[in-house]
C-alpha cells in the first residue's frame, strides 16, 4: 500500500508537470517562453530573420523558405503544418515544379534541386558565379538559368548532369544582374538588370543578345503571362508589360508611393494583374485600360514577393517580416490575427492591471485583455504611427506620440479622438500623464518638453535648454519635479510648478533614450545608446551608481516598490535590477526582436514589453 501511494503521488506529480506545461501557452497554443504568461498578438507567419522566397503547393497549401529550411503552411487554419530542413548552407530563391513535387533553390553557390515527397536531394551543383542570385526552372524543368549579379552573368544548365550548357558575360551591357527568366518557349532569356539598361534579351543558343529594352534604373521583378505572350516588369518608377511578338509597351502601371514596383504577378483572370509596391501595398489591375481595380495593405513595407494561388482566389506575398495571405477578389486576410501590422512603440496598462493599450507603427492603438489575450478595441487614427504612449491615471484616456509631430488623444472606452495638440516639429518622442492628470507632457525630436492642460488645444509651456531632441520625460510621483533626457547626452530636472531648468546632469556618452524617478523621488535613473544606466543624486546632481546594460538601453521602468529597475533596448532582453544593491538578479527572454517599451502593472504583480517583432508578451514578474 505504501509503494502504490508513492507511485499515485509520482503520477499525479507528472500530471501536473504537464498540465502546467501544457497551459505555458498563448490563446493560440503556441509555446511561451519561460516566466511569460500571455501573448498579445502572434507570431504566426511572421519570419524577423527574413524569408528567402514563397510558394504554393498545387493543393493551395502555402510554403516558405527561411534560412536553411521550408515550412509548409495550412493557409486556411494559419497552422504550420510541417518543416524541413533541406540545406546546411542558407537557402536562397525558390520555385516549385508543376507537380509540386521537386524544389529548386539557391544554396551557397549552388544549385539545388530537393524532393519534397522524400526530403532529399536530388541534384546539386556549383555555377561558379560570383554573387549568385538567382536559379529559374526551363519550361520542361529539364534545364535551369542562373544569374550571378557582379559581374553580370547569365549561365544555362542541364538540371540532370550539373553540365554548363552556356556562359554569356553581360559585362559590356550592364552594371548587374538581378533576376533571369526563361522566354516563351525556353530558347531564349531575359534578364532584369540594373542601373542602366533595365531588360536584356538573349539567344541562349548561340549566347547573342537580342535586344535592351526599358531604360529604368533597375528591374526587381518579372514574370510571363499565362499564355506566355507578355512580360511583366517592376521596375524603378513603375511596373510595365511588354508584347513579346513585337517587343513594345503595352501599358505602364504608375502611382505607387515612393515610385518602385518592388514584385508583380498575373492573376487567374488573364486581363488582371498584380504590383506591389514598396509602400506594403498590392494593386490589382485591369491591365488592359490600365486602371487599378483594388488597393489594399498587407504589409508595411516593401511588397518583395507575390504568388497567385493555384485556383486564383488569393495572393501570397511577403514583406516587412510577413507572409500575408489575401483575398485577390476584396484584399481582407483569408485568416484574421489579432495583431498589430508593425513595430509595437509604446505600452500601458489601465489601472485595474486587466487591461492595457498598445501602440504602433502601424498607425494603430489596441485595447488588450491580459489575461485572455484578445483585442478588445482598435484605434485607428495614429497618422504615420504611433511612437510613443501613456494611459491617463483614471484609464479613461491614451495619449500617443505620432510621427508626424502631432499628440493625439483617444478615449480608451471607444477610441473617440479627443483631441489633437500640435506645436512639436519631428517626431514625438515621448509621452506621460502626471499622476494627479492634471498635465500632459510630451517631447519630440524638436529640442523641446511640452506641457499641456486637459482642456488646452495648445501647450501652456514649453521647456527649453536639451541641444538636440529630447527622447525621454517622466514626472515624481509627487507631481512636483520632471526628468528628460536628450540626444545631447544630458538628463536635466525641472521644477513643474515654475517651468525652470533646477540641475542638468551629464556622464553618458551618447543619445539618453530613457529616464525615471526613483520611488522616492530623491533619484534620477537613465539610460543611454552607450549602453549605461546611471543612477543620479538629484540634491547634488552627482552620479552615485552605474549599471552595465550591455547593449542600447531602449527603455526603463520601475517597480511600484521602488526595489526593482527593468530595463530593455536593441537586444530583446529584459534585465531586471535590485536597485538596493545594483546587481542585476534576473533576465526575461523571449521576444523575437528589440524591445521598444515597458510597463509594469499597478500592483507590481505583472510587465509588458512591446516589441518591433509585432507582438507584446506579460510577464510574471512577483
Amino acid at each position: 500500500m505504501k509503494w502504490h501511494g508513492v507511485v499515485t503521488m509520482v503520477g499525479l506529480l507528472i500530471m501536473s508537470a504537464g498540465a502546467w506545461a501544457q497551459e505555458n501557452t498563448d490563446r493560440l497554443g503556441d509555446a511561451l517562453p519561460a516566466d511569460a504568461i500571455q501573448r498579445l498578438g502572434t507570431m504566426r507567419m511572421k519570419y524577423t530573420t527574413g524569408v528567402s522566397d514563397i510558394g504554393y503547393l498545387p493543393a493551395g497549401r502555402g510554403i516558405v523558405a527561411p534560412g536553411r529550411s521550408i515550412h509548409i503552411w495550412n493557409l486556411a487554419k494559419g497552422e504550420i503544418e510541417v518543416k524541413y530542413k533541406v540545406s546546411d548552407a542558407g537557402l536562397g530563391c525558390m520555385m516549385v515544379s508543376k507537380d509540386g513535387k521537386r524544389l529548386l533553390f539557391r544554396s551557397g553557390g549552388d544549385v539545388l534541386e530537393w524532393s519534397l515527397e522524400e526530403q532529399k536531394e536530388l541534384h546539386r551543383f556549383p555555377t561558379n558565379q560570383k554573387s549568385f542570385r538567382w536559379v529559374y526552372y526551363s519550361p520542361d524543368e529539364t534545364r535551369v538559368l542562373t544569374t550571378g549579379t557582379v559581374p553580370p552573368t547569365l549561365k544555362e544548365f542541364d538540371l540532370a548532369t550539373g553540365e554548363e550548357l552556356i556562359a554569356i558575360d553581360g559585362t559590356d551591357d550592364v552594371a548587374t544582374y538581378y533576376k533571369g527568366i526563361y522566354g516563351p518557349e525556353g530558347k531564349t532569356a531575359f534578364a532584369g538588370a540594373g542601373y542602366d539598361d533595365t531588360i536584356c534579351h538573349y539567344d541562349l543558343t548561340t549566347g547573342e543578345k537580342l535586344r535592351v529594352f526599358l531604360k529604368n534604373y533597375c528591374a526587381y521583378d518579372m514574370c510571363l503571362s499565362p499564355d506566355r505572350k507578355r512580360l511583366l516588369v517592376g521596375s524603378r518608377s513603375f511596373g510595365s508589360e511588354w508584347d513579346l511578338d513585337e517587343f513594345k509597351m503595352l501599358a505602364k502601371f504608375g502611382g505607387h508611393h515612393g515610385g518602385a514596383v518592388t514584385s508583380v504577378a498575373y492573376c487567374g483572370e488573364p486581363d488582371q494583374m498584380l504590383t506591389g509596391s514598396r509602400d506594403g501595398s498590392i494593386r490589382r489591375w485591369d491591365r488592359a485600360k490600365p486602371e487599378i481595380l483594388l488597393r489594399w495593405f498587407p504589409h508595411e513595407r516593401y511588397v518583395t514577393m507575390q504568388r497567385v494561388s493555384p485556383d486564383g482566389k488569393y495572393v501570397l506575398s511577403y514583406g516587412g517580416g510577413l507572409v500575408a495571405e489575401s483575398e485577390l477578389a476584396t484584399g481582407e486576410p483569408r485568416v484574421e490575427f489579432e495583431r498589430h501590422a508593425g513595430s509595437v512603440e509604446g505600452v500601458g496598462f489601465l489601472p485595474d492591471g486587466k487591461q492595457l493599450v498598445s501602440g504602433s507603427s502601424d498607425g494603430t492603438l489596441r485595447v488588450w485583455d491580459v489575461t485572455g489575450g484578445e483585442t478588445e478595441l482598435v484605434i485607428e487614427g495614429a497618422n504615420l504611427g504611433a511612437y510613443c504612449l501613456a494611459v491617463s491615471p483614471d484609464g479613461t484616456k491614451a495619449a500617443a506620440g505620432c510621427k508626424d509631430g502631432v499628440l493625439r488623444e483617444f478615449s480608451v472606452a471607444d477610441g473617440e479622438l479627443l483631441r489633437e495638440l500640435k506645436g512639436h516639429l519631428g517626431y514625438v518622442r515621448s509621452v506621460k500623464y502626471t499622476h494627479d492628470g492634471n498635465m500632459l507632457l510630451s517631447t519630440a525630436g524638436d529640442g523641446t518638453v511640452r506641457l499641456w492642460t486637459p482642456e488646452s488645444e495648445e501647450a501652456v509651456a514649453v521647456l527649453e535648454g536639451h541641444l538636440g531632441g529630447v527622447l525621454a520625460v517622466d514626472v515624481s510621483r509627487d507631481d512636483k519635479l520632471i526628468l528628460s533626457g536628450g540626444r545631447d547626452g544630458t538628463v536635466r530636472l525641472w521644477d513643474l510648478a515654475t517651468r525652470k531648468e533646477l540641475k542638468k546632469m551629464e556622464g553618458h556618452r551618447g543619445w539618453v533614450n530613457a529616464v525615471a524617478f526613483s520611488a522616492d523621488g530623491k533619484e534620477a535613473l537613465s539610460g543611454g545608446r552607450d549602453q549605461k544606466i546611471f543612477r543620479w543624486n538629484l540634491d547634488s546632481g552627482e552620479k552615485v551608481a552605474e549599471m552595465d546594460q550591455a547593449t542600447w538601453v531602449k527603455a526603463m521602468v520601475v517597480s511600484p516598490d521602488g526595489t526593482k529597475l527593468y530595463a530593455t533596448g536593441d537586444d530583446p532582453t529584459i534585465k531586471c535590477w535590485d536597485l538596493t544593491t545594483g546587481e542585476m538578479v534576473r533576465e526575461l527572454k523571449g521576444q523575437s526582436s528589440r524591445i521598444n517599451g515597458l510597463a509594469v502593472s499597478p500592483d507590481g504583480k505583472l510587465l509588458t514589453s512591446a516589441s518591433a517583432d509585432t507582438t507584446l508578451l506579460v510577464w510574471g514578474i512577483e
